[in-house]
């Protein structure tokens, strides 16, 4: 069971994938036209045993793998092609799938605040039904304080018609519509960024040999 749900948890943050190349070009000149590709501002690189591996940290903007904070590149033989593999790690694909998840728990919370305050008010009305028999009498001024023109007293009644306008003010809407773009932003990136890749590492694999 582990290891069915596993992968499944793993593929929401990390793209692999692989990129067709000459099969007479051998890994070193492979990284080596990709080199400029990777090597920026902030990137770390090590090749290890033919891997290639590296770390961004606080990649700019205009780097074309910023997506991608972390990975690693290989070559391996495909029948009688060859293709080089990669694994890579993308935190902003891992804040895109849970930031939708954040805002659904703040309308959870919204729905959960509405019950409280309904109940409470609930109670409340329950607790002035014994008096409801009872109108609430209204004060009238004194003739004086109505010739000088003053306000007359509020309606008990109307503050409790106002006061139910209040309940439920907590909507859960914005949370709704916030986790639902995260969401649409978390797919489209889980498509294009890869397709993306793949891209950028055709053309690198593609172009001239870097100058020596």
């Amino acid at each position: 069971m582990t290891g069915l749900s596993l992968p499944l948890i793993d593929n929401i943050w990390r793209v692999r994938g692989e990129v067709p190349i000459d099969p007479a070009m051998s890994a070193a000149e492979a990284f080596a036209r990709i080199d400029p590709l990777l090597r920026t501002p902030g990137t770390a690189l090590s090749d290890d045993g033919g891997v290639l591996t590296y770390t961004k940290r606080n990649p700019q903007a205009q780097d074309k793998l910023a997506t991608f904070t972390r990975g690693r590149m290989w070559i391996e033989q495909a029948g009688a092609g060859a293709v080089m593999r990669f694994d890579l790690f993308s935190h902003a694909l891992l804040l895109c799938f849970l930031t939708p998840l954040l805002f659904l728990a703040f309308a959870q919370m919204a729905i959960a605040i509405n019950e409280w305050e309904a109940a409470g008010a609930e109670a409340s009305e329950k607790a002035e039904k014994k008096d409801e028999m009872k109108p609430p009498a209204v004060k009238k001024l004194n003739p004086v304080d109505e010739f000088l023109g003053a306000p007359a007293p509020e309606d008990p009644s109307k503050k409790k018609k106002d006061k139910k306008k209040d309940e439920g003010r907590h909507s859960p809407d914005e949370g709704y519509v916030l986790a639902g773009i995260f969401a649409a932003i978390y797919l489209v990136g889980r498509w294009l960024e890869p397709f993306l890749v793949r891209r950028r590492l055709r053309a690198a694999l593609a172009g001239p040999p870097p100058a020596t």
